[in-house]
Parts: structure tokens; C-alpha cells; sequence
């Protein structure tokens, strides 16, 4: 125990990088200070992890080695999920060297986005009770970096203390000038190919962060009916209704008839610009080709009348009344539907979730806050048709808390 104990204590004192005697007795328990001490500093002092690159490109593609990292958000620290990859990465390029080959195992972190941003707004809120608005952006940009160079330095350490075995001298940050402009080529060179352009696409929109978020940021939960939830960025109200089946009527064009249908979304029939039904639902065959009024545009807007479309795909003609109404920009059902029948897609909110110009009399108004007065004025119109709870899956940004509003 006592010679342990000298070795223990020779490993740590010893100079940074030299190697230290480790012929004396094997601890019957380990010893991650010791090991750590002897080995890892002096490997990396010595070069061992430092792959030669004429070496590699004499070797050939038979004989050389390359593994990335994938790169750990600076948004924290490393947990079990990284210990295990770092495990599986390191024992192949180990094995590799072993071999013969010139192995490169590249480190490096990730910024990570909004991620991050999200993560230091609400430590600048939490700490000195400010916004990103009310510091401005470059002394945010500011604040940002040290959180980066604070938990970027951190990861690091921690994949020494694994014992992985990456070229330091090789160490990337995402948002390095390299990487930058690598990303940039990349792009250019996907362009120029062809096989890279730009179209409009419905996409998962935080208004909260006014910005896209990923499908697997998106956290979905059951809502049941006629649930109460607080929504960012709304002040009217403390609280909006979810999980509510709100039900009303479109007058038919020339016909003293109407087409009820319904919706979860109320507000977003400010975007609607057709109404669905099945080819094979006698119940409107004598529409089929004609059109219905939308109730809060004037006969001068392009869309004040919009059409029944047939739609075998979309509509149930046994669920509720057949009819389903149509917000291309608005929900991925309905887009698929627009592009099969040529809709017009209007968009209604702005970055923030507030209803645009083609809102028309509730321009101005938050999203939830336009669902509300939506509803007013149609029952003031005589159209509203009925409300009752029923459950949804909503999806919420996992940053932010926000609810995700599909749009384009």
C-alpha cells in the first residue's frame, strides 16, 4: 500500500508529459489519477496520436485511417452517451495503428446554433435578468463565445480524461475559418452539380426563436381536450385553449347552400384557399366544379372565392362532415394537397406568429389571439357551426417551449 502510495504521488508530481514508473505493484482497485497521469500526457508529448500526412498519402487508401468526431455541442458537458461513441471510435483507430496503418482521429466541437443561444439567453435572463434584445447583438455574440470557449475547453478536457487517442494538433470548431469556408465550397460545388437548389417547403417555425427548427427538436404531447396551456410572445391572454374541434360553415358560391367543416388551427382558415371533399361523397356531387365564399375577404382579393377540389386521398367522407378545409401553408396534409391540385399557398403569420396583411381585419393580432377573435366573428356572421373538446398531439419546440407552427 505504501509503495502505491509513492507511486500514486510520483505520478502526479512527475513533469508535465514525462513518463512515470509504473513497474511496481497493480492496485487491487483502479486507479484513474494514476493511470491518467502516466499515460496520457506522455503519449501525447511523445506524438503517438500525431498522424504524418505524407505518410498517409504514401500509404494509400488501403493503408491509412480517418475518423471524425462527432463533434459534442458546447453546450454543456460530455455525458455517458459520448463515453460510449468515444469508446467505439478510439478502439478502431487504435486498432488500425496497431495494424500498421497511419490512423487520424480528428477531435473537435460544435456550435451547435440555437441550441446554444438558447442555453445562454436563459442564463443571461437567469443571471442578470437581461434578453439578447436588451444587450444588443454584438455584446450577445460576446457572451456566446465565452460560453464556447468556457464549455468547448471543458469537452475537451473531458476527451483527455477518456484517454482517446486524437491528434490535438488537429482540433476543429465548426465555426472555425476553415470549416467555414469548407461548408461554403461544399455548397457551391452541390450547386454548380445540380444537385442542390431552392424551392419553398413547409417546415416546423418557432416563433419564439423566429427561426426553423429540426424535426427531432420538435417534442410532441398528448393535449387533451380543451386543455389551457401559456404560450411565449402572448400577453392578451394568460392562457389559450387546445385540443378544441371548432366547427363552421363556408357559404357556396351561387347557391343558397353552405359546406360545413372543421378545425383544431381556427386561425389558420385566414389561409385557407380550398375546401376538400371525396369524389365518391354524393352528399356533394351537385358542387362538384364550384366554389365557396370566404367570409373575410372582399370579392376584390384573388382568393375571395376558393374551390371544392376532389380529393380521394386526403378526405374521409365518413369522418365528420366530409368536407376538410385547406391551409397549404399551413399544414403538412394540406400541402400535399395544394400541390396536387395547384392551390394558391398563402402564408398568414409573420416571423414573430403575428397575422400578416392576408389576414385582413385581424392583421396585427397574435396567432392565439386571432383564433379567439376568429371565432367572435363568426358566430357575429351567423357561420359558426359548433365547438367541442377532443384530444391532439402538438408539437413544441424543444428549445423554447414555443408551439411549432408549421408554415412556409
Amino acid at each position: 500500500a505504501d509503495k502505491l502510495a509513492d507511486e500514486a504521488k510520483d505520478a502526479v508530481e512527475t513533469p508535465l508529459g514525462d513518463k512515470k514508473i509504473m513497474s511496481g505493484t497493480i492496485a487491487s482497485t483502479y486507479q484513474p489519477a494514476l493511470v491518467e497521469k502516466a499515460w496520457q500526457e506522455w503519449w501525447e508529448k511523445s506524438g503517438f496520436y500525431t498522424a504524418d500526412a505524407q505518410a498517409g498519402e504514401d500509404a494509400g487508401t488501403e493503408g491509412r485511417f480517418v475518423i471524425v468526431i462527432p463533434p459534442p455541442n458546447v453546450t454543456g458537458s460530455l455525458h455517458l452517451g459520448h463515453a460510449l461513441t468515444a469508446a467505439i471510435e478510439d478502439c478502431l483507430t487504435r486498432w488500425h495503428r496497431m495494424k500498421g496503418d497511419v490512423a487520424l482521429y480528428v477531435p473537435g466541437t460544435d456550435h451547435a446554433g440555437i441550441a446554444t443561444q438558447s442555453i445562454v439567453e436563459k442564463k443571461l435572463l437567469k443571471d442578470q435578468g437581461l434578453t439578447r434584445h436588451d444587450l444588443g447583438r454584438e455584446k450577445f455574440i460576446e457572451k456566446v463565445w465565452e460560453w464556447k470557449n468556457q464549455y468547448g475547453a471543458r469537452i475537451c478536457q473531458q476527451i483527455r480524461e477518456l484517454g482517446s487517442s486524437v491528434d490535438w494538433s488537429r482540433e476543429r470548431f465548426t465555426m472555425d475559418e476553415k470549416c467555414s469556408k469548407a461548408v461554403v465550397e461544399a455548397f457551391c460545388r452541390f450547386h454548380e452539380s445540380g444537385i442542390l437548389f431552392r424551392d419553398k417547403r413547409l417546415i416546423n417555425w418557432s416563433c419564439r426563436l423566429k427561426s426553423a427548427i429540426s424535426d427531432i427538436e420538435v417534442d410532441y404531447k398528448d393535449i387533451e381536450g380543451g386543455e389551457w396551456l401559456k404560450v411565449p410572445n402572448h400577453t392578451k391572454q394568460d392562457k389559450y385553449q387546445f385540443g378544441t374541434f371548432t366547427e363552421f360553415a363556408y357559404k357556396v358560391d351561387g347557391l343558397d347552400e353552405e359546406v360545413v367543416v372543421a378545425t383544431t388551427r381556427l386561425e389558420t382558415m385566414l389561409g385557407d384557399t380550398a375546401v376538400a371533399v371525396h369524389p365518391d361523397d354524393p352528399r356533394y356531387t351537385h358542387l362538384h366544379g364550384r366554389s365557396v365564399i370566404h367570409p373575410f375577404r372582399s370579392p376584390e382579393h384573388p382568393n375571395y372565392k376558393i374551390p371544392i377540389v376532389l380529393d380521394k386521398v386526403l378526405v374521409d367522407m365518413n369522418l365528420g362532415t366530409g368536407a376538410v378545409k385547406i391551409t397549404p401553408s399551413h399544414d403538412p396534409n394540406d400541402y400535399a394537397c395544394g400541390q396536387r391540385h395547384g392551390l394558391e399557398f398563402i402564408t398568414i403569420l409573420t416571423p414573430d406568429g403575428a397575422i400578416n396583411q392576408e389576414g385582413g381585419e385581424f392583421a396585427g393580432s397574435m396567432r392565439y389571439d386571432a383564433r379567439v377573435d376568429v371565432e367572435a366573428a363568426l358566430e357575429q356572421k351567423g357561420l359558426l357551426r359548433g365547438k367541442t373538446d377532443r384530444p391532439m398531439n402538438l408539437g413544441f419546440c424543444s428549445r423554447s417551449g414555443d408551439v411549432i407552427e408549421p408554415m412556409i
